[in-house]
């Protein structure tokens, strides 16, 4: 099997003990999952990701296919910070 990376974002949801993490991909954006801790919501993710590509291969064929080309079109996830 291949090596595939993924940019994921992590948004925290609530307060206190009712606080969780809702995680996705801009890559794969309708696989979404969440989780009580980071790690948990990431281990979520990637069993939930897994599955995906279970029933859908041809969307790892093409993560793979974008991370070898130079012509790559896939989203990415960058900051800008201004300044105001």
């Amino acid at each position: 099997m291949k090596r595939i990376e993924i940019d994921i974002v992590i948004y925290p949801e609530g307060k206190g003990k009712n606080k969780v993490y809702s995680v996705g991909s801009m890559q794969i954006p309708n696989v979404v999952t969440q989780g009580d801790t980071i790690e948990e919501a990431k281990t979520r993710l990637r069993e939930a990701l897994e599955l995906y590509f279970e029933s859908a291969p041809w969307e790892r064929e093409r993560l793979i296919k974008a991370e070898n080309s130079e012509d790559n079109n896939t989203p990415m996830i960058s900051k800008l910070i201004l300044i105001s």
